[in-house]
């Protein structure tokens, strides 16, 4: 037997030993990561008030812009040139602040989806805000709003409230504009659509106009075992279908029925917003990147958000600001939020460590 036979053999016979005691070695290191995490977030808050309050934080997107231009100018200037033009840029400020000029605004929300649009409570007090400052204007075209929009979708009552959300903007006429970058897909195109304008990068994705309902069944297997199952409903259609009750062509029905019943509200929803678009197209539950998007009328223009923010700043002259709602939290939220980052981090390592990549999952 040569050597190299011998390596394979070895390799079969430890495999699944070696595979075993490496899950298992990840595991304990993830507790103990999670575990030491928490206690440095415990001992960081000693001291420190129990419950932070909500707040709105507001930051000059002009401002970091500004700030970012002039330290890669004071690598080219001389240090008189550079205090020069530090102080030009304080006496324009100043000229500007005491004549009072106002320049038109842009306000930045981002929304990360997720399935119960969880980001829900922050898009209400942020749009609150925004509404609360440009109700006191004459002339509302002034101030737009920009949403920074990525989510692949998730529950009708989430998104359906986030998109209502957005409507009130709409309704108070400030111009709103949503820019995808990446996913903006059933729910997620849900709340697009009430813009105004809907801006999506190349191969961002888009669509998914369609409406899923899955239950799984466990009948069979609780019958093979002779395990009973008493569910009362009250009314026909309360419960068409469960998850241990037994499957009827009538629930599966209704079921369904409801599902297309959902379909059509989502239809309408959208044909209300954008009645240009081919409904009859473009609600199968396809998805669309960019490119085609723009083709079949679900976007209005193909740009990153940083391309409209930088047009914003240049040709419109407007003043941008990002306003990011932070919820009032208890330690125990910031320690649970604390280890699901280390943890997650630890995670993304392992599995670099071992070459397999998220992101090589799906390749074009």
């Amino acid at each position: 037997m040569n050597d190299q036979s011998f390596l394979d053999i070895l390799a079969l016979r430890v495999s699944p030993e070696l595979l075993l005691f490496a899950g298992q070695a990840l595991l304990v290191l993830l507790a103990v990561i999670g575990a030491i995490g928490g206690i440095i977030i415990l001992v960081s808050n000693v001291g420190v008030r129990q419950r932070s309050g909500a707040r709105l934080e507001v930051k000059s997107i002009n401002d970091e812009w500004a700030d970012r231009k002039r330290s890669l100018e004071s690598m080219f200037v001389s240090k008189k040139e550079w205090k020069s033009k530090i102080k030009a840029d304080r006496e324009s400020e100043k000229q500007r602040s005491t004549e009072g000029t106002e320049k038109k605004r842009l306000w930045v929300l981002d929304f990360q989806g997720d399935i119960e649009a969880s980001a829900n409570e922050a898009l209400r007090n942020e749009i609150t805000s925004i509404l609360e400052l440009v109700g006191n204007q004459s002339d509302k075209s002034q101030d737009a709003v920009l949403i920074r929009l990525e989510s692949p979708g998730g529950t009708v009552t989430g998104y359906g409230l986030a998109a209502s959300q957005l409507a009130r903007l709409r309704k108070a006429g400030v111009h709103l504009t949503v820019a995808i970058d990446e996913v903006a897909a059933s729910g997620g195109y849900m709340m697009a659509a009430v813009a105004d304008r809907i801006v999506s990068s190349p191969f961002a994705v888009l669509g998914s106009i369609g409406v899923i309902g899955q239950l799984p069944n466990v009948h069979r297997l609780l019958k093979k075992y002779d395990v009973d199952y008493l569910e009362v409903t009250a009314g026909q259609h309360k419960r068409p279908v469960s998850m241990l009750g037994p499957l009827t062509d009538e629930g599966v029905a209704k079921f369904r029925s409801q599902i297309e019943d959902t379909h059509a509200l989502f239809r309408e929803h959208i044909r209300t917003y954008r009645p240009a678009l081919d409904i009859e197209k473009t609600a199968t539950g396809d998805i669309w990147h960019g490119i085609d998007a723009l083709r079949v009328g679900l976007v209005d223009e193909l740009a990153t958000s940083d391309e409209i923010l930088d047009r914003a700043r240049r040709d419109e002259n407007r003043d941008i600001f990002q306003l990011t709602w932070k919820p009032a939290r208890g330690w125990r939220s910031r320690l649970e939020e604390s280890v699901s980052v280390v943890v997650e981090k630890a995670v993304h390592r392992s599995l670099q460590k071992m070459s397999i990549r998220p992101s090589e999952f799906f390749r074009f």
